[in-house]
Protein backbone atom coordinates (compact mmCIF):
# COMPACT_ATOMS: atom_id res chain seq x y z
CA UNK A 1 0.00 0.00 0.00
CA UNK A 2 0.95 3.64 -0.83
CA UNK A 3 1.06 6.76 0.76
CA UNK A 4 -0.99 7.86 -1.23
CA UNK A 5 -3.97 5.27 -0.99
CA UNK A 6 -3.57 5.86 3.08
CA UNK A 7 -5.17 9.67 2.09
CA UNK A 8 -7.79 8.65 0.45
CA UNK A 9 -8.86 6.35 2.32
CA UNK A 10 -8.09 9.06 5.05
CA UNK A 11 -10.34 11.60 3.22
CA UNK A 12 -12.91 9.14 1.90
CA UNK A 13 -13.23 8.27 5.70
CA UNK A 14 -13.90 11.87 6.93
CA UNK A 15 -16.12 12.50 4.04
CA UNK A 16 -18.39 9.59 4.83
CA UNK A 17 -18.03 10.59 8.23
CA UNK A 18 -19.45 14.03 7.70
CA UNK A 19 -22.18 12.65 5.26
CA UNK A 20 -23.40 10.22 7.97
CA UNK A 21 -23.36 13.25 10.60
CA UNK A 22 -25.24 15.42 8.78
CA UNK A 23 -27.42 12.98 8.01
CA UNK A 24 -27.89 11.83 11.66
CA UNK A 25 -28.04 15.05 13.10
CA UNK A 26 -30.86 16.10 11.04
CA UNK A 27 -32.93 13.20 11.50
CA UNK A 28 -32.59 13.00 14.88
CA UNK A 29 -33.21 16.71 15.59
CA UNK A 30 -36.44 15.82 13.29
CA UNK A 31 -37.40 12.82 14.96
CA UNK A 32 -36.39 15.41 18.82
CA UNK A 33 -38.84 17.85 17.01
CA UNK A 34 -41.48 15.50 16.11
CA UNK A 35 -41.20 13.23 19.34
CA UNK A 36 -41.63 16.60 21.55
CA UNK A 37 -44.72 17.65 19.53
CA UNK A 38 -46.25 13.88 19.90
CA UNK A 39 -45.80 14.31 23.15
CA UNK A 40 -47.39 17.42 24.18
CA UNK A 41 -49.96 16.63 21.98
CA UNK A 42 -51.08 13.14 23.71
CA UNK A 43 -50.39 14.81 27.03
CA UNK A 44 -53.08 17.38 26.43
CA UNK A 45 -55.67 15.09 24.76
CA UNK A 46 -55.27 13.15 27.90
CA UNK A 47 -55.78 15.90 30.22
CA UNK A 48 -58.73 16.83 28.24
CA UNK A 49 -60.63 13.40 29.11
CA UNK A 50 -59.05 13.73 32.58
CA UNK A 51 -60.81 17.20 32.70
CA UNK A 52 -64.39 15.82 30.93
CA UNK A 53 -64.10 12.22 33.53
CA UNK A 54 -63.52 14.59 35.57
CA UNK A 55 -66.71 16.50 35.49
CA UNK A 56 -68.72 14.37 34.89
CA UNK A 57 -67.96 12.82 38.14
CA UNK A 58 -68.54 15.78 39.88
CA UNK A 59 -72.03 16.17 38.35
CA UNK A 60 -72.90 12.47 39.30
CA UNK A 61 -72.09 13.04 42.65
CA UNK A 62 -74.10 16.50 42.56
CA UNK A 63 -77.76 16.86 43.43
CA UNK A 64 -78.17 18.81 40.32
CA UNK A 65 -80.19 17.24 37.18
CA UNK A 66 -79.40 19.28 34.58
CA UNK A 67 -75.55 19.14 33.24
CA UNK A 68 -75.78 22.05 30.95
CA UNK A 69 -76.59 24.18 34.20
CA UNK A 70 -74.82 22.22 36.39
CA UNK A 71 -71.58 22.99 34.01
CA UNK A 72 -72.62 26.93 34.11
CA UNK A 73 -72.98 27.50 37.38
CA UNK A 74 -70.07 25.32 38.78
CA UNK A 75 -67.18 26.42 36.12
CA UNK A 76 -65.33 28.86 38.21
CA UNK A 77 -65.53 25.67 41.16
CA UNK A 78 -64.21 23.23 38.72
CA UNK A 79 -61.51 25.22 36.62
CA UNK A 80 -59.67 25.99 39.98
CA UNK A 81 -60.13 21.86 41.02
CA UNK A 82 -58.73 20.97 37.56
CA UNK A 83 -55.55 23.35 37.62
CA UNK A 84 -54.73 21.72 40.68
CA UNK A 85 -55.52 18.41 39.54
CA UNK A 86 -53.33 18.96 35.83
CA UNK A 87 -51.38 21.78 36.19
CA UNK A 88 -51.90 23.67 33.56
CA UNK A 89 -53.70 27.18 32.81
CA UNK A 90 -57.21 25.77 32.41
CA UNK A 91 -60.59 27.88 31.09
CA UNK A 92 -63.97 26.98 30.07
CA UNK A 93 -65.82 28.29 27.61
CA UNK A 94 -70.10 27.68 26.86
CA UNK A 95 -71.15 26.34 23.53
CA UNK A 96 -71.16 29.83 22.27
CA UNK A 97 -67.98 30.31 23.09
CA UNK A 98 -68.07 32.67 25.84
CA UNK A 99 -65.36 32.15 29.12
CA UNK A 100 -67.42 31.10 32.16
CA UNK A 101 -64.30 29.72 33.87
CA UNK A 102 -60.55 30.67 33.91
CA UNK A 103 -58.08 30.47 36.17
CA UNK A 104 -56.04 33.71 35.27
CA UNK A 105 -58.06 37.18 35.52
CA UNK A 106 -57.48 37.84 32.24
CA UNK A 107 -58.99 39.57 29.99
CA UNK A 108 -59.32 37.99 26.28
CA UNK A 109 -61.16 38.62 23.16
CA UNK A 110 -62.57 35.30 21.91
CA UNK A 111 -63.21 36.88 18.67
CA UNK A 112 -59.60 36.86 18.16
CA UNK A 113 -59.39 33.17 18.62
CA UNK A 114 -59.67 31.69 15.41
CA UNK A 115 -59.93 27.99 16.48
CA UNK A 116 -62.39 28.58 18.45
CA UNK A 117 -65.23 28.23 16.11
CA UNK A 118 -63.49 24.96 15.03
CA UNK A 119 -63.73 23.39 18.42
CA UNK A 120 -67.38 24.50 18.95
CA UNK A 121 -68.42 21.92 16.25
CA UNK A 122 -66.95 19.33 17.85
CA UNK A 123 -63.00 19.09 16.65
CA UNK A 124 -59.72 19.16 18.58
CA UNK A 125 -57.72 22.28 17.66
CA UNK A 126 -54.97 23.77 18.88
CA UNK A 127 -52.59 26.91 17.64
CA UNK A 128 -49.01 27.58 18.12
CA UNK A 129 -48.16 31.45 19.75
CA UNK A 130 -44.62 31.68 19.95
CA UNK A 131 -43.88 29.46 23.10
CA UNK A 132 -47.13 29.15 24.01
CA UNK A 133 -49.37 26.60 22.76
CA UNK A 134 -53.80 27.29 22.95
CA UNK A 135 -55.26 24.09 22.60
CA UNK A 136 -59.34 23.34 22.46
CA UNK A 137 -60.83 20.67 22.94
CA UNK A 138 -64.65 19.77 22.92
CA UNK A 139 -66.71 19.68 26.36
CA UNK A 140 -69.45 17.17 26.39
CA UNK A 141 -72.20 15.83 28.57
CA UNK A 142 -73.22 12.02 27.98
CA UNK A 143 -74.78 12.94 24.86
CA UNK A 144 -73.75 15.88 23.49
CA UNK A 145 -70.85 19.17 23.07
CA UNK A 146 -72.10 21.64 26.05
CA UNK A 147 -68.52 23.55 25.74
CA UNK A 148 -65.22 24.06 24.69
CA UNK A 149 -62.03 23.56 27.77
CA UNK A 150 -58.67 25.47 26.85
CA UNK A 151 -55.20 24.56 27.61
CA UNK A 152 -52.42 27.16 27.30
CA UNK A 153 -49.20 25.06 27.34
CA UNK A 154 -46.10 27.01 27.51
CA UNK A 155 -42.57 25.25 25.08
CA UNK A 156 -39.72 27.12 26.26
CA UNK A 157 -38.46 23.72 28.27
CA UNK A 158 -38.97 21.64 24.84
CA UNK A 159 -37.50 24.92 22.85
CA UNK A 160 -33.82 24.93 25.12
CA UNK A 161 -33.84 21.29 24.73
CA UNK A 162 -33.86 21.12 21.02
CA UNK A 163 -31.47 23.92 20.84
CA UNK A 164 -29.11 22.33 23.03
CA UNK A 165 -29.39 19.26 21.06
CA UNK A 166 -27.88 21.28 17.97
CA UNK A 167 -25.81 22.59 19.57
CA UNK A 168 -24.40 19.04 21.09
CA UNK A 169 -24.65 18.00 18.04
CA UNK A 170 -22.58 20.54 16.34
CA UNK A 171 -19.86 19.89 18.62
CA UNK A 172 -19.74 16.31 19.17
CA UNK A 173 -19.58 16.39 15.32
CA UNK A 174 -16.61 18.41 14.77
CA UNK A 175 -14.76 17.11 17.60
CA UNK A 176 -15.59 13.49 15.53
CA UNK A 177 -14.07 14.94 12.18
CA UNK A 178 -11.03 16.15 13.26
CA UNK A 179 -10.24 13.11 15.49
CA UNK A 180 -11.20 11.07 12.66
CA UNK A 181 -8.54 12.58 10.84
CA UNK A 182 -5.85 12.32 13.05
CA UNK A 183 -6.45 8.69 13.68
CA UNK A 184 -6.76 7.64 10.35
CA UNK A 185 -3.68 8.79 9.57
CA UNK A 186 -2.11 6.95 11.76
CA UNK A 187 -4.56 3.79 11.22
CA UNK A 188 -3.79 3.26 7.72
CA UNK A 189 -0.39 2.94 8.34
CA UNK A 190 -0.62 -0.11 10.59
CA UNK A 191 -3.44 -1.35 8.24
CA UNK A 192 -1.64 -3.70 5.62
CA UNK A 193 0.39 -5.29 8.71
CA UNK A 194 -3.40 -6.19 10.56
CA UNK A 195 -4.35 -7.48 7.16
CA UNK A 196 -1.85 -9.98 6.63
CA UNK A 197 -1.69 -11.64 9.92
CA UNK A 198 -5.68 -12.00 9.75
CA UNK A 199 -4.86 -13.80 6.43
CA UNK A 200 -2.18 -15.78 8.53
CA UNK A 201 -4.94 -16.30 10.70
CA UNK A 202 -7.20 -17.83 8.31
CA UNK A 203 -4.99 -19.99 7.26
CA UNK A 204 -4.32 -21.72 10.40
CA UNK A 205 -8.40 -22.12 10.76
CA UNK A 206 -8.19 -23.55 7.47
CA UNK A 207 -5.85 -26.58 8.52
CA UNK A 208 -8.21 -26.90 11.97
CA UNK A 209 -5.12 -25.38 13.95
CA UNK A 210 -7.74 -22.91 16.31
CA UNK A 211 -5.17 -22.37 19.10
CA UNK A 212 -3.01 -20.49 16.67
CA UNK A 213 -4.78 -17.80 15.74
CA UNK A 214 -3.46 -14.91 16.53
CA UNK A 215 -5.21 -11.58 18.70
CA UNK A 216 -4.15 -7.97 17.08
CA UNK A 217 -3.46 -6.00 20.13
CA UNK A 218 -5.61 -3.63 18.40
CA UNK A 219 -8.36 -1.93 19.53
CA UNK A 220 -10.42 -1.23 16.13
CA UNK A 221 -12.36 -3.58 13.89
CA UNK A 222 -8.99 -5.71 12.96
CA UNK A 223 -8.61 -6.44 16.88
CA UNK A 224 -12.39 -6.98 17.31
CA UNK A 225 -12.05 -9.13 14.08
CA UNK A 226 -9.23 -10.67 15.81
CA UNK A 227 -10.63 -11.44 18.87
CA UNK A 228 -13.79 -12.37 17.17
CA UNK A 229 -12.11 -15.71 15.22
CA UNK A 230 -10.06 -16.59 18.47
CA UNK A 231 -13.42 -16.55 20.62
CA UNK A 232 -15.11 -18.22 18.46
CA UNK A 233 -15.77 -21.55 19.81
CA UNK A 234 -16.47 -19.85 23.27
CA UNK A 235 -19.10 -18.22 22.00
CA UNK A 236 -20.72 -21.35 20.60
CA UNK A 237 -20.47 -22.26 24.03
CA UNK A 238 -22.28 -18.87 25.27
CA UNK A 239 -24.80 -19.04 22.44
CA UNK A 240 -25.71 -22.19 24.13
CA UNK A 241 -26.00 -20.32 27.81
CA UNK A 242 -28.22 -17.87 26.11
CA UNK A 243 -30.63 -20.18 24.90
CA UNK A 244 -30.63 -21.58 28.56
CA UNK A 245 -31.03 -18.09 29.65
CA UNK A 246 -34.12 -17.43 27.18
CA UNK A 247 -35.47 -20.76 28.20
CA UNK A 248 -35.18 -19.02 31.90
CA UNK A 249 -37.09 -16.06 31.00
CA UNK A 250 -40.16 -18.03 29.13
CA UNK A 251 -40.31 -19.69 32.41
CA UNK A 252 -40.77 -16.06 34.36
CA UNK A 253 -43.23 -15.13 31.62
CA UNK A 254 -45.25 -18.02 32.45
CA UNK A 255 -44.80 -17.67 36.05
CA UNK A 256 -46.04 -13.92 35.90
CA UNK A 257 -49.24 -14.61 33.42
CA UNK A 258 -49.52 -17.10 36.48
CA UNK A 259 -49.52 -14.55 39.06
CA UNK A 260 -51.54 -12.05 37.21
CA UNK A 261 -54.45 -15.05 36.72
CA UNK A 262 -54.16 -15.41 40.72
CA UNK A 263 -54.40 -11.86 41.48
CA UNK A 264 -57.45 -11.36 38.85
CA UNK A 265 -59.54 -14.52 40.67
CA UNK A 266 -58.22 -13.18 44.61
CA UNK A 267 -59.68 -9.69 42.60
CA UNK A 268 -62.70 -11.02 41.86
CA UNK A 269 -63.06 -13.10 45.67
CA UNK A 270 -62.48 -9.52 47.26
CA UNK A 271 -65.17 -8.19 45.53
CA UNK A 272 -67.80 -10.88 46.05
CA UNK A 273 -66.66 -10.87 49.93
CA UNK A 274 -67.27 -7.45 49.79
CA UNK A 275 -70.69 -7.44 48.09
CA UNK A 276 -71.91 -10.74 50.65
CA UNK A 277 -71.35 -7.85 53.60
CA UNK A 278 -73.91 -5.18 52.67
CA UNK A 279 -76.10 -8.06 51.81
CA UNK A 280 -76.00 -9.90 54.68
CA UNK A 281 -77.16 -6.30 56.24
CA UNK A 282 -79.97 -5.70 53.76
CA UNK A 283 -81.26 -9.31 54.46
CA UNK A 284 -81.44 -8.60 58.76
CA UNK A 285 -83.25 -5.40 58.12
CA UNK A 286 -86.02 -7.69 55.87
CA UNK A 287 -86.04 -10.09 58.32
CA UNK A 288 -86.15 -7.51 60.90
CA UNK A 289 -89.05 -5.85 58.71
CA UNK A 290 -91.03 -9.51 58.44
CA UNK A 291 -91.03 -10.06 62.23
CA UNK A 292 -91.89 -6.69 63.46
CA UNK A 293 -94.54 -5.84 60.69
CA UNK A 294 -96.44 -3.70 63.40
CA UNK A 295 -93.56 -1.75 64.69
CA UNK A 296 -93.78 1.06 62.25
CA UNK A 297 -90.40 2.93 64.04
CA UNK A 298 -88.31 -0.72 63.33
CA UNK A 299 -89.70 -0.60 59.90
CA UNK A 300 -88.73 2.71 59.49
CA UNK A 301 -85.06 2.21 60.87
CA UNK A 302 -84.49 -1.50 58.90
CA UNK A 303 -85.76 0.74 55.87
CA UNK A 304 -83.16 3.51 56.68
CA UNK A 305 -80.61 1.23 57.16
CA UNK A 306 -80.97 -1.03 53.88
CA UNK A 307 -81.36 2.07 51.84
CA UNK A 308 -77.63 2.86 52.84
CA UNK A 309 -76.31 -0.12 51.90
CA UNK A 310 -77.79 -0.77 48.85
CA UNK A 311 -76.76 2.87 48.33
CA UNK A 312 -73.25 1.64 49.34
CA UNK A 313 -73.62 -1.22 47.24
CA UNK A 314 -74.29 0.62 43.81
CA UNK A 315 -71.66 2.42 44.73
CA UNK A 316 -69.26 -0.80 45.03
CA UNK A 317 -71.39 -1.82 41.24
CA UNK A 318 -70.12 1.90 39.75
CA UNK A 319 -66.41 1.37 40.94
CA UNK A 320 -66.05 -2.07 39.48
CA UNK A 321 -67.53 -1.11 35.61
CA UNK A 322 -65.21 1.85 36.20
CA UNK A 323 -62.09 -0.49 37.00
CA UNK A 324 -63.50 -2.64 34.52
CA UNK A 325 -63.01 0.25 31.54
CA UNK A 326 -59.63 0.88 32.81
CA UNK A 327 -58.54 -2.87 33.11
CA UNK A 328 -57.46 -1.96 36.42
CA UNK A 329 -57.72 -3.45 39.77
CA UNK A 330 -57.72 -0.37 42.49
CA UNK A 331 -60.16 1.58 43.85
CA UNK A 332 -60.88 5.48 43.37
CA UNK A 333 -59.67 6.88 46.38
CA UNK A 334 -61.75 9.85 47.76
CA UNK A 335 -59.83 11.18 50.96
CA UNK A 336 -61.15 13.74 53.26
CA UNK A 337 -61.23 14.97 56.85
CA UNK A 338 -63.68 12.22 58.62
CA UNK A 339 -64.50 11.73 62.14
CA UNK A 340 -64.20 8.73 63.25
CA UNK A 341 -66.74 8.35 66.49
CA UNK A 342 -69.23 9.39 63.82
CA UNK A 343 -68.65 6.86 61.07
CA UNK A 344 -67.99 3.59 64.10
CA UNK A 345 -71.65 5.17 65.97
CA UNK A 346 -73.06 5.05 62.33
CA UNK A 347 -71.20 0.79 61.55
CA UNK A 348 -72.84 -0.38 65.07
CA UNK A 349 -76.08 1.14 64.22
CA UNK A 350 -76.07 -0.92 60.84
CA UNK A 351 -74.38 -3.81 62.26
CA UNK A 352 -76.68 -3.82 65.58
CA UNK A 353 -79.77 -5.75 64.35
CA UNK A 354 -77.53 -8.26 63.33
CA UNK A 355 -75.72 -8.45 66.69
CA UNK A 356 -79.22 -8.69 68.84
CA UNK A 357 -80.27 -11.81 66.44
CA UNK A 358 -77.69 -13.50 67.50
CA UNK A 359 -78.01 -12.02 71.79
CA UNK A 360 -74.87 -10.07 71.04
CA UNK A 361 -74.32 -6.46 72.69
CA UNK A 362 -71.97 -3.88 71.49
CA UNK A 363 -70.62 -1.51 73.86
CA UNK A 364 -69.20 1.82 72.66
CA UNK A 365 -66.41 3.82 74.31
CA UNK A 366 -65.77 6.57 71.86
CA UNK A 367 -63.52 9.29 71.53
CA UNK A 368 -63.76 12.01 68.90
CA UNK A 369 -60.96 11.88 66.78
CA UNK A 370 -60.17 13.25 63.53
CA UNK A 371 -58.28 11.36 60.29
CA UNK A 372 -57.77 11.91 56.67
CA UNK A 373 -58.96 8.98 54.77
CA UNK A 374 -61.02 7.73 52.26
CA UNK A 375 -64.50 7.09 54.07
CA UNK A 376 -65.89 4.47 52.13
CA UNK A 377 -62.19 2.14 52.89
CA UNK A 378 -63.07 3.29 56.78
CA UNK A 379 -66.37 1.43 56.28
CA UNK A 380 -65.40 -1.28 54.74
CA UNK A 381 -62.90 -1.91 56.82
CA UNK A 382 -64.81 -2.14 60.23
CA UNK A 383 -67.87 -3.28 59.09
CA UNK A 384 -65.75 -6.57 58.07
CA UNK A 385 -64.02 -6.71 61.72
CA UNK A 386 -67.45 -6.42 63.63
CA UNK A 387 -69.00 -8.75 61.32
CA UNK A 388 -66.34 -10.97 62.50
CA UNK A 389 -66.70 -10.35 65.83
CA UNK A 390 -70.46 -11.47 65.71
CA UNK A 391 -69.74 -14.27 63.41
CA UNK A 392 -67.16 -15.96 65.83
CA UNK A 393 -68.88 -14.71 68.96
CA UNK A 394 -70.99 -16.53 71.51
CA UNK A 395 -74.45 -16.55 71.94
CA UNK A 396 -75.18 -13.71 74.51
CA UNK A 397 -71.18 -12.46 74.25
CA UNK A 398 -70.26 -8.82 73.87
CA UNK A 399 -68.41 -6.43 71.33
CA UNK A 400 -66.33 -3.89 72.75
CA UNK A 401 -65.62 -0.98 70.31
CA UNK A 402 -63.26 1.78 71.90
CA UNK A 403 -61.93 4.69 69.98
CA UNK A 404 -59.06 7.10 71.75
CA UNK A 405 -56.05 9.24 71.17
CA UNK A 406 -52.77 8.99 72.15
CA UNK A 407 -48.84 10.36 70.50
CA UNK A 408 -51.35 11.84 67.87
CA UNK A 409 -52.52 8.84 66.33
CA UNK A 410 -56.23 6.91 66.65
CA UNK A 411 -56.36 3.66 68.15
CA UNK A 412 -59.20 2.16 67.34
CA UNK A 413 -60.04 -1.52 68.83
CA UNK A 414 -62.69 -4.36 68.20
CA UNK A 415 -62.72 -6.93 71.03
CA UNK A 416 -64.57 -9.85 71.35
CA UNK A 417 -65.79 -11.97 73.48
CA UNK A 418 -65.53 -14.90 71.00
CA UNK A 419 -63.74 -18.42 70.39
CA UNK A 420 -60.98 -16.58 69.94
CA UNK A 421 -58.27 -17.33 67.53
CA UNK A 422 -55.20 -20.51 68.50
CA UNK A 423 -51.45 -19.01 68.18
CA UNK A 424 -50.39 -21.44 65.51
CA UNK A 425 -53.27 -19.17 63.12
CA UNK A 426 -52.46 -16.05 64.30
CA UNK A 427 -49.17 -15.46 61.70
CA UNK A 428 -51.61 -16.44 58.66
CA UNK A 429 -54.89 -14.75 59.38
CA UNK A 430 -53.96 -11.73 56.96
CA UNK A 431 -53.11 -14.31 54.47
CA UNK A 432 -55.78 -14.02 51.32
CA UNK A 433 -58.27 -17.24 51.47
CA UNK A 434 -56.62 -18.71 54.90
CA UNK A 435 -59.11 -19.57 57.21
CA UNK A 436 -58.84 -21.27 60.66
CA UNK A 437 -61.93 -23.55 60.78
CA UNK A 438 -64.44 -22.87 58.33
CA UNK A 439 -66.97 -24.57 61.19
CA UNK A 440 -65.63 -22.87 64.10
CA UNK A 441 -68.55 -19.83 63.62
CA UNK A 442 -72.37 -19.74 63.82
CA UNK A 443 -73.03 -21.84 61.01
CA UNK A 444 -71.00 -18.95 58.95
CA UNK A 445 -68.61 -19.72 56.15
CA UNK A 446 -65.99 -17.05 54.66
CA UNK A 447 -63.38 -17.34 51.64
CA UNK A 448 -60.91 -15.49 54.08
CA UNK A 449 -60.91 -12.77 52.20
CA UNK A 450 -61.84 -10.38 55.06
CA UNK A 451 -58.98 -9.81 56.61
CA UNK A 452 -56.76 -9.69 53.86
CA UNK A 453 -58.96 -7.30 52.14
CA UNK A 454 -59.19 -5.04 55.77
CA UNK A 455 -55.41 -5.84 56.11
CA UNK A 456 -54.93 -4.06 52.15
CA UNK A 457 -57.23 -0.92 53.20
CA UNK A 458 -55.39 -0.33 56.14
CA UNK A 459 -52.22 0.01 54.56
CA UNK A 460 -53.36 1.64 51.72
CA UNK A 461 -54.50 4.27 53.74
CA UNK A 462 -51.01 4.77 55.84
CA UNK A 463 -52.27 2.92 58.69
CA UNK A 464 -51.40 -0.07 60.91
CA UNK A 465 -53.25 -3.44 62.04
CA UNK A 466 -52.40 -6.42 64.01
CA UNK A 467 -53.56 -8.97 66.85
CA UNK A 468 -52.65 -8.45 70.08
CA UNK A 469 -52.29 -11.75 72.33
CA UNK A 470 -55.52 -13.08 73.93
CA UNK A 471 -56.36 -16.61 74.87
CA UNK A 472 -59.42 -17.05 74.61
CA UNK A 473 -60.73 -13.20 73.16
CA UNK A 474 -59.92 -11.68 70.06
CA UNK A 475 -58.89 -8.01 69.89
CA UNK A 476 -57.73 -6.02 66.78
CA UNK A 477 -55.79 -2.63 67.02
CA UNK A 478 -55.94 -0.69 64.23
CA UNK A 479 -54.34 3.07 64.09
CA UNK A 480 -54.68 5.77 61.88
CA UNK A 481 -52.28 9.33 61.96
CA UNK A 482 -54.43 12.06 63.27
CA UNK A 483 -55.89 14.67 60.96
CA UNK A 484 -53.41 17.37 59.97
CA UNK A 485 -54.63 19.86 58.25
CA UNK A 486 -51.14 21.19 57.34
CA UNK A 487 -49.88 18.02 56.05
CA UNK A 488 -52.11 15.64 54.22
CA UNK A 489 -51.16 12.36 53.73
Amino acid sequence: MKNSIKIKWTIFIILLLIFNLSIISFSMLRGIEKNQRDAYEAFLKDNSKTANLYIREKFLSSEEKDFEKFYSENAEGLVLDLGKILDLSIALYDRKGKKIGSIHNDVEDEKKLKIMDKALHNKIVYEKNGQKIVYLAPMYDFEKQIGVLKFEYYTQKERNFYEDMKKLFFQVGTTSILMTYLMAHLYFSKVVHNILNLKKSVKEIEKGNYEDVMILDEKDEFGDLSRGIYFMSSKIKENIHEINDEKEKLQLAVEKLQSLEKQQKEFIGDITHEFKTPLTIIKAQIDLMTLYKDDEDMIGKSKEIAEKELKRLDSMVENILYLSKLEKYDFELKKEKICTKKLLMDICHRMGGKASKFGIEMITDLQEAYIFMDAESFMQIFINLIDNGIKYNVNGGKIYIRSYVKNDKNYIEIEDTGIGIPNEHRRKIFEPFYTVDKNRSKKFSGTGLGLSLVNKLVKRQKGTIRLLDFKERTLFEVVFPIYNKKIKM
